[in-house]
């Protein structure tokens, strides 16, 4: 399973509190699928919870290797660091 969102968005949010700033957190575009076919593999998507469990179902059906792309928003985690001790952020 690969958490999609197209950044490494968490240590961003770090980044923004600690540096004020982001660094190379930005990836873009990229087509897991495409990727999971270049290895051989079958690529699923995830794209709404309610796909959850039928789409690992299938995962789990399917003879060989299986990614599983998980399409995730972190938009909101930025209320979670609100909670977290200031000096707990390194």
């Amino acid at each position: 399973m690969i958490w999609v969102d197209g950044h490494y968005d968490m240590v961003g949010m770090q980044q923004r509190i600690k540096y004020r700033r982001t660094s190379a957190v930005d990836f873009g575009a990229v087509d897991y699928m495409k990727y999971a076919q270049a290895f051989g593999a079958t690529g699923l998507q995830i794209r709404d919870a309610d796909e959850t469990v039928p789409t690992l179902q299938k995962a789990f059906d399917i003879p060989g290797p299986v990614l599983v792309e998980v399409q995730v928003d972190y938009r909101e985690n930025g209320k979670l660091f609100e909670h977290v001790h200031e000096g707990a952020i390194v």
